[in-house]
C-alpha cells in the first residue's frame, strides 16, 4: 500500500491525481486500509462531489452503504460512481489534506458558507514599503490581513482616522530610492511619510507599519504608551518634527480608542466562538476581545450539507475555516463552549493547523461563560435575521439548505383538505412562484371515492391525479417542492403515491401549532424560529391553500341555501 502523505497543497493535489481509484461498490471495501486518510467520491463524469477524512478509511466508507442515511447523504451516494483514497500517517495529516482538496475542488456535498457576504478586510501588502488598503479578497500570502469588518462604511471612516495616526501610503507608486518623485498632497496633509520622495528611511516606515499592525491586533493601550514615550524621547533629542508626528498619532489614536466601549475589563485577549444550529444551517459568531475591548464581531451562516451533529470536530473545523478563509492571525487563546473530551478534541485540532501555542479558555470561568453566552445570543439572532430576510432569494436559499433540497424551491405547490365530516370534500392546490402566489394556476380536486374524514387518503387521491398529469402544461411547470398541510401520516401517504407514479419531487409536511416541518426519510421534524422568513413563506403557502379551499367550499354550500 502506497502511504502518500503530501504536506503542501500542490503535492496534495498531485497525490490525488495518482491516488487509488475504485468503483463505489460494497465489494471495493476490502481493498481499503484500516488506517487514517482522505477519501474522495466522484460522480459518473469523474467530477469530485465529496471529500472526507477518516481515522479508519474502511469503516468510514463502509458507513455509506447503510440503510439509515439522511436525505442529503442518500442523494450524494446516489450520484457516487467511484472513490479514491490517500492514506496518511496520522489523522491530523488527513485533516490538512482534506482542507487542501476542499479548497481546490469545492465539492458540492461538502460544508459551504452560504450567506454570500464578502466581508471587507484591511490589508497591509508585502512590499518593502507596505500599502494600506481595504480589500474583499485574500489574494496573496505575502500580505497581512486584519478583520474581517462587517460594516464597510464604518471601515472607510476608520481607515481615514488610521492614516492620521499611522501615515502609511495608499498609492501604488513604484518606489526606487535612486529615482525619487515629488510627494503627493497626502504628504502635506500628514497622511503619508512619502517614501516615494525619499522623505523617510525604510526603518522609519517599518516602525510605523509595526505600530499600525499592533493597533489592528488590538494592542491599543500598549501602543499609546509607546507613542507617548517615543514623543518624549524625540522632544528631548530635539527631533521636533518626529515628536509632532508622534503627538498627532497619539491624538488620532485616542480618538479611535474611545470608539470601543470597555466590554470585559478583566478578560484576557481571546477570540470567542459561538454556534447556533437550525436544521442543516449553523450560524457561527467570532468576537475578538483585546485589552478588555470588543474590537470585532463577525457572523457567518454555513450549510452543513446533511451532517446533522455539530460535534467537537465540526466546531473545530469551522473555527479553522475562519482563520484560513481570511488569513487573519489567530490569538493564542480561543474560547468555545466545550469541556472534557470535547475540549481536548477542539484544542488538538486547532493546534495542528493554527499552531501549538493555542489554548482554550475554560467555559467554567464566570467571565468566559458570560462572553460565550453573549456570542451565542448573537449567533441565534444572526440565524433568525438571515431566515427573516425580506428578499425571496434568501428565503428560498434557506429552505433549500434546511430541507435538504437539491434545487431552489422556486415553484412551490401547497395542498390542503376542506370538508365537513368528510362530506363534499375537496383538496385545494395553490402555487407560489418565486415567493408570490400564481392564482391563475390554482386548482381544486373533488373527492370521488371518500365520504368520511380521512385527510391522508384524500391527499393521496388528489395527488395521484396531479402526478398523473405531472407534465401537463396546463398545470404550468413541474414544482420544485410540494407542501402538505399535516404531519407524518399525510406525508407518508403522498410520498407513496408519488413513488408509484415515478415522479421525482420533494414533499414536506407542515404541522400546525408548533409549525414543525416534516421531511421524508426521518421522523425528526425541522424546527425553524417563528420569526424565520423561510418558515413564514411556507406558512403563507399553507394558509393560502386553506383560504382558497375554504372559500370554494363555502361557495358550493351557499347555493342550495339561497333556494330554500
Amino acid at each position: 500500500m502506497r502511504p502518500d502523505i503530501p504536506t503542501t497543497q500542490n503535492s496534495a493535489l498531485n497525490g490525488l491525481d495518482t491516488a487509488y481509484k475504485l468503483p463505489f461498490e460494497k465489494d471495493s471495501l476490502g481493498k481499503l486500509p484500516a488506517m487514517p486518510g482522505v477519501y474522495v467520491i466522484r460522480d459518473s463524469s469523474d467530477r469530485i462531489i465529496y471529500v472526507g477524512k477518516a481515522k479508519n478509511l474502511r469503516k468510514r466508507v463502509e458507513s455509506y452503504f447503510r440503510n439509515d442515511l439522511n436525505p442529503k447523504t442518500r442523494s450524494m451516494v446516489g450520484n457516487a460512481r467511484f472513490f479514491s483514497f490517500i492514506t496518511a500517517g496520522h489523522e491530523d495529516q488527513a485533516l490538512v489534506l482534506e482542507s487542501n482538496f476542499i479548497k481546490c475542488y469545492k465539492p458540492h456535498y461538502n460544508i459551504q458558507l452560504i450567506d454570500g457576504k464578502s466581508y471587507p478586510l484591511i490589508e497591509l501588502t508585502g512590499e518593502a514599503f507596505p500599502i494600506l488598503r481595504k480589500t474583499r479578497r485574500v489574494t496573496t500570502a505575502r500580505s497581512r490581513y486584519f478583520g474581517p469588518y462587517p460594516k464597510s462604511g464604518l471601515l472607510n471612516l476608520g481607515l481615514d482616522s488610521l492614516r492620521h495616526a499611522f501615515p502609511v501610503r495608499t498609492c501604488h507608486r513604484r518606489i526606487d530610492p535612486a529615482k525619487t518623485t515629488k510627494p503627493c498632497l497626502d504628504f502635506d496633509l500628514g497622511l503619508c511619510l512619502a517614501p516615494c520622495g525619499n522623505r523617510c528611511s525604510q526603518d522609519e516606515y517599518a516602525e510605523v507599519v509595526q505600530d499600525l499592525s499592533a493597533f489592528l491586533n488590538g494592542k491599543m493601550r500598549t501602543l499609546l504608551r509607546q507613542l507617548e514615550n517615543s514623543m518624549d524621547q524625540a522632544s528631548r533629542s530635539q527631533q521636533y518634527e518626529r515628536a509632532v508626528r508622534y503627538r498627532d498619532s497619539c491624538l488620532a489614536l485616542k480618538g479611535l480608542f474611545e470608539r470601543y466601549a470597555v466590554f470585559a475589563p478583566g478578560a484576557r485577549d481571546m477570540d470567542v466562538f459561538a454556534f447556533h444550529q437550525q436544521g442543516n444551517l449553523v450560524a457561527v459568531v467570532r468576537q475578538a476581545l483585546r485589552e478588555g475591548r470588543l474590537i470585532a464581531s463577525t457572523e457567518f451562516i454555513y450549510d452543513l450539507k446533511g451532517k446533522e451533529a455539530l460535534d467537537a470536530v465540526m466546531r473545530a473545523d469551522l473555527i479553522i475555516d475562519f482563520y484560513q478563509r481570511f488569513r487573519v492571525a489567530a490569538p493564542t487563546r480561543i474560547a468555545v463552549d466545550a469541556v472534557g473530551a470535547e475540549a481536548t478534541i477542539v484544542r488538538e485540532r486547532l493546534r495542528v493547523v493554527l499552531g501549538t501555542a493555542i489554548s482554550l479558555a475554560s467555559p467554567r470561568s464566570t467571565e468566559t461563560s458570560r462572553l460565550l453566552r453573549f456570542a451565542a445570543e448573537n449567533a441565534e439572532q444572526k440565524l433568525i435575521a438571515s431566515t427573516r430576510a425580506t428578499d425571496i432569494p434568501a428565503q428560498l436559499s434557506v429552505l433549500k439548505a434546511v430541507l435538504d433540497l437539491e434545487h431552489l424551491p422556486v415553484r412551490i405547490e401547497g395542498y390542503d383538505v376542506s370538508n365537513i365530516s368528510g362530506k363534499d370534500a375537496t383538496v385545494s392546490m395553490v402555487v407560489f412562484v418565486a415567493g408570490k402566489p400564481a392564482k391563475d394556476q390554482y386548482r381544486l380536486f373533488n373527492m370521488r371515492s371518500l365520504d368520511t374524514p380521512n385527510d391522508p387518503a384524500m391527499l393521496a387521491e388528489a395527488l395521484a391525479r396531479r402526478f398523473a398529469r405531472w407534465s401537463d402544461i396546463t398545470f404550468g411547470d413541474p414544482a420544485n417542492l410540494l407542501l402538505i398541510d399535516g404531519g407524518l401520516s399525510q406525508l407518508g401517504a403522498v410520498c407513496a403515491v408519488r413513488d408509484n407514479a415515478g415522479v421525482n419531487v420533494p414533499v414536506v409536511g407542515i404541522a400546525k401549532k408548533e409549525e414543525l416541518l416534516y421531511r421524508e426519510g426521518t421522523p425528526e421534524p425541522v424546527r425553524l424560529s417563528h420569526d424565520s422568513g423561510a418558515l413564514l413563506l411556507l406558512m403563507a403557502v399553507r394558509d393560502e391553500a386553506h383560504r382558497f379551499g375554504k372559500r370554494e367550499f363555502h361557495k358550493r354550500h351557499e347555493r342550495p341555501l339561497k333556494h330554500r
